[in-house]
């Protein structure tokens, strides 16, 4: 991504965010009308990013789809894994999806991440998310911890 594509992404970071509270209707995705400018000012901490990356689809100078991804610390204080790449976001529009866009992006991502050292890629998606579920399963993740909540 270049610092001239941010509103695009910002549009499509958006959209995931719209979708996800639309297909879950999980209690944390209570929000109201999303800006392109609060998107864009988090997504423009990933342009010149040693450690963070956001990479594009594009079908004739439209950007159809992204993936982002960082390097973060390991969840598990006494591993020997001490970082791993973690895909914080990925979305493709619609007319776009079951063409293999997600997995170049994911392989991109995978690519960047091998390069800085790294051996896991991890993400999370919300359990009520059964097209996400499907779509990393079909790209090899799986499955390897839980997290549960209360409401208090």
């Amino acid at each position: 991504m270049k610092i001239y594509d941010i509103k695009q992404v910002a549009h499509l970071h958006n959209e995931l965010d719209y979708y996800i509270q639309r297909e879950t209707k999980d209690e944390y995705w209570d929000f109201g009308e999303l800006t392109i400018d609060n998107a864009g000012k988090y997504l423009e901490e990933f342009i010149d990013s040693e450690e963070r990356k956001v990479i594009v689809a594009e079908d004739i100078g439209r950007i159809i789809g992204f993936i982002a991804g960082e390097i973060v610390k390991c969840h598990l204080p006494i591993s020997s894994i001490r970082k791993v790449g973690y895909i914080s976001g990925a979305y493709v529009l619609p007319e776009y999806r079951q063409k293999g866009v997600v997995k170049k992006l994911e392989s991109e991502i995978v690519k960047f991440f091998k390069a800085k050292g790294l051996k896991y890629a991890e993400l999370n998606f919300l359990s009520q998310n059964n097209i996400a579920r499907k779509s990393w399963e079909a790209l090899g993740y799986k499955v390897f911890r839980e997290q549960a909540r209360k409401q208090i």
